[in-house]
């Protein structure tokens, strides 16, 4: 049975969920339901949608072999030697696929379990390629799932243990991710609703599991099975949490008090910011503001983490501008290979 036969025969899920907000817990509690496979984080459409203009340009062979390692990289890092070397032999053996062809195989051909018809799916930034995986997938299912912008922001400063440390270079930078990713969030309920988007709140699932858990389930035509809970003792678990210190707490139970830290780690003026900033879209979430929402936004509330920026990425060593996503060695190299765009007609005599 070819991959494209049998993903027709399966339900593709979709995740739409900001990092540092619970991204991989959720997806190693649904792959502990009997019925779904949790497909393994390749970043396919970070690494390989997002960048196929480099395909597309003067030297598009060397552009191509560049998202190929990089993809099989990616499955060595994160499933193993096999799954590279599957990846890479059906590349070279179909190299005129489409890439919804090459999506499909990543996702429903290149991993197995046996029973599971729904295929759960964690991209970063879903709804930068939003235009592709409807296109792809026409009949796919999403869950949205959202954090806190301040634990968001605890977290995302957590992850650089120093001084004006931020994973994504700057509490700016941060915010604008975060207000980016809710935005498409919500777009894809506004434009599909609540029959293809289940929406959730990350405080809910690990404060509250049982009551969010069975319905998501049903949402996705499943029964609710208890083992999900035990995520954290199966080996896939085991493995994500070992590669980073980001994903370590996918080794223990769930911490159903694992939020509201933020407290803890930003101070009153980021926590300020913070609300200043996304204020209007905590509101929507249902997220209480530590501090009223004032009749008039103090100047520095805003243009303090404009002043802050450049030392801030000083502080992370961001020497990239923002729009270069992934991996930074990847980044480069991308930008080295990709050549001009030749129109499909003759050029002008000026040029």
């Amino acid at each position: 049975m070819t991959a494209r036969s049998r993903s027709s025969e399966q339900q593709f899920v979709f995740l739409a969920c900001s990092e540092r907000s619970g991204s991989n817990l959720i997806s190693q509690i649904l792959g502990g339901h009997s019925g779904i496979l949790s497909a393994a984080p390749y970043h396919f459409a970070r690494d390989m949608i997002l960048n196929l203009h480099v395909a597309a340009g003067d030297d598009a062979a060397a552009g191509r072999a560049l998202l190929r390692a990089q993809l099989v990289n990616m499955a060595r890092q994160v499933k193993g030697e096999a799954e590279a070397e599957a990846l890479g032999a059906w590349m070279d053996a179909h190299p005129g696929a489409t890439p919804a062809e090459l999506a499909r195989f990543v996702y429903a051909g290149l991993e197995r379990k046996r029973g599971a018809r729904t295929v759960f799916i964690k991209e970063n930034n879903l709804h930068r390629v939003l235009f592709f995986v409807l296109s792809a997938f026409p009949d796919a299912k999403f869950v949205f799932q959202v954090r806190d912008p301040r634990d968001f922001m605890a977290s995302a400063k957590a992850r650089r243990g120093r001084w004006l440390g931020n994973k994504f270079g700057s509490m700016r930078n941060a915010l604008t991710v975060w207000r980016d990713d809710q935005l498409g969030g919500l777009a894809l309920l506004g434009l599909l609703g609540p029959e293809r988007v289940f929406f959730q709140r990350y405080e809910d699932l690990v404060g509250r599991p049982m009551d969010v858990l069975p319905p998501l389930c049903a949402f996705l035509g499943l029964k609710f099975e208890p083992g999900m809970l035990d995520f954290h003792s199966r080996d896939g678990a085991a493995r994500l949490a070992g590669t980073s210190g980001a994903r370590a707490n996918l080794s223990r139970p769930l911490m159903t008090s694992n939020f509201g830290k933020y407290r803890n780690s930003l101070s009153r003026g980021e926590i300020r910011t913070i609300e200043t900033w996304v204020g209007d879209l905590m509101d929507r979430f249902g997220y209480q503001r530590d501090f009223p929402r004032p009749s008039r936004t103090r100047p520095l509330d805003v243009l303090g983490l404009h002043l802050s920026e450049p030392f801030e990425r000083l502080s992370n060593g961001e020497r990239m501008p923002f729009y270069s996503g992934g991996q930074k060695k990847f980044s480069a190299q991308l930008r080295a290979v990709a050549g001009p765009i030749v129109p499909p007609y003759p050029a002008s005599p000026e040029q």
